[in-house]
């Protein structure tokens, strides 16, 4: 089910969210992509902040 949601943004934040999307794309497809690469990072850095701060041992050592 499809929800439908009105925002309010000026036109100079419409004017960059629209040189950020692809030909084609609707301003709803770019919300949608900006949404999960933000996530994809952030989820990225948490890896790395673990990978850095913890010490792995092969499991054959355990």
């Amino acid at each position: 089910m499809t929800a439908a949601a009105q925002i309010t943004i000026s036109e100079e934040t419409l004017i960059l969210l629209r040189e950020m999307g692809c030909e084609g794309e609707s301003d709803d497809q770019i919300l949608k992509r900006l949404i999960e690469e933000r996530a994809i990072a952030s989820l990225d850095r948490r890896w790395n902040r673990i990978l850095e701060g913890d010490e792995f041992f092969p499991v054959e050592e355990l």
